[in-house]
């Protein structure tokens, strides 16, 4: 028993024993000793506009960066005249002080004009005599508008009056369609239908003065008809495609349609992303009626 307690102790003495590390010259301590980095000014290189050798620099105003201007955006009201009144004679139209239409006749439109907006002093003059003025009004105008202002009789006294189209974009262009509307100035107690050769409505009970919102068209060659609107009830109205079949008129009598009134026929050219407008104008119940088609994209 006391033996084996003394080898026991003699065991855990060795252990306390200082252990011998392994050998690293480098970290031991048996290296030479390392000196230390002289503290003594060192050549830096030779750059003569940075050592000093170089005349001082003094700082510069930073001149401007100049650009060339791109286009400016126009921000404006477009607008143009329609002369629908069949009363009257050619007119000069002024905006302001500015002439926009000179001599304009029956039928025709002035070019567009570009407005800031605001509101402006439309003068209508008769342009036999350049002085006797017809009518004045005000109007709005509003940036990115671009309206057509179509002249017209009032149907009870034949005096002069503004009336505003707006031309919209055609909202079939993404469809790979073109746009029709309809817009009657027929001066005369009537209402109008508008309808393709086969008897297909597009627009029915168009009042004078009202100009509709615009149906889609495939693009391609069209005959329409223009009838005063019967005592009926509407019939469906659907996008129209292109006409291949033919039609008959027999005794007032359209297939498709019914008894009907014909003023007048026309031919048109539907193009992509175009927005047609049909003027109707003239004088009901004197055969002075006719179509004036206007294109806009």
């Amino acid at each position: 028993m006391n033996q084996q307690t003394n080898e026991f102790y003699q065991e855990q003495q060795q252990r306390d024993l200082p252990q011998t590390l392994p050998s690293y010259p480098d970290v031991d301590g048996s290296g030479p000793a390392v000196e230390g980095v002289p503290d003594t000014p060192q050549t830096l290189p030779s750059y003569p506009d940075v050592d000093g050798s170089a005349p001082p620099v003094y700082p510069q105003p930073i001149p401007p960066i100049v650009t060339q201007p791109g286009q400016p955006v126009m921000r404006c009201c477009r607008v143009r005249f329609f002369h629908a009144a069949v009363q009257a004679g050619s007119l000069n139209v002024n905006v302001g002080s500015q002439r926009v239409a000179s001599n304009l006749a029956f039928g025709n439109f002035s070019t567009y004009y570009c407005f800031a907006e605001g509101f402006r002093t439309v003068s209508l003059i008769n342009a036999g005599s350049g002085r006797t003025l017809l009518l004045r009004k005000t109007v709005p105008m509003s940036y990115g508008e671009q309206l057509t202002f179509v002249i017209v009789n009032n149907a009870s006294t034949g005096a002069l009056e503004l009336v505003r189209v707006n031309d919209t974009a055609c909202s079939g262009q993404m469809g790979g369609f073109g746009c029709l509307r309809m817009a009657n100035f027929l001066l005369g107690d009537t209402a109008l239908d508008l309808l393709t050769a086969d008897g297909r409505v597009l627009f029915s009970d168009v009042r004078y003065k009202e100009t509709t919102l615009s149906r889609r068209l495939r693009p391609g060659s069209y005959s329409f008809l223009v009838a005063n609107t019967p005592v009926r009830i509407e019939p469906r109205i659907q996008d129209v495609e292109m006409d291949q079949g033919e039609w008959r008129i027999s005794q007032r009598y359209l297939p498709g349609y019914g008894e009907m009134d014909l003023l007048l026929s026309f031919g048109m050219q539907a193009r992509r992303g175009v927005l047609s407008t049909a003027y109707i104008i003239g004088q009901a119940n004197t055969g002075e009626v006719q179509v004036v088609v206007s294109e806009n994209r």
